[in-house]
Order: C-alpha cells, then structure tokens, then sequence
C-alpha cells in the first residue's frame, strides 16, 4: 500500500489478530483466521468496497506460506 492510501480497519483488525496467533504459536487460531481473512478479502473486493486489494493478498499468500506446514501436535 502506498504512504497515504486509506487501510480498511475490518482487515487491518483480522491482520494483527493473524500475527499475534502466529506469534504465539496458535496454529489452529491462526488458520482459522486466515480463512476468515480471505473470506472477508474477497468480499470486500467483489462489493467494490476496497481499492487496492494487490497489497492484501500479497500478505494473504505469505500468511498462507507461514501455516502451509503446520501440524498438529497433539
């Protein structure tokens, strides 16, 4: 996103929840998340609510890349 483009709270909430389960090792939260986060994207995209979505789903695919690993263990 460029310096003075306008973020959209709703997803810039979703994000910083998405880094703190992955901080925190919530890998369950964490992938949950992102799937709200890409349910939520696409949304905004089709209703024409969002302008520049490009920088969201850089972010989407490298979040995407953090869990592709994930397992469970337990």
């Amino acid at each position: 996103m460029g310096l003075f483009s306008k973020k959209d709270k709703e997803l810039e909430s979703v994000i910083n929840q998405i880094r703190v389960d992955l901080s925190n090792n919530y890998k369950d939260n964490a992938v949950e998340n992102i799937k709200k986060f890409e349910k939520l994207l696409e949304e905004k995209e089709s209703s024409g609510k969002l302008k520049d979505a490009g920088s969201y789903h850089d972010l989407l695919n490298e979040f995407k890349d953090d869990v592709k690993n994930f397992k469970r263990t337990y």
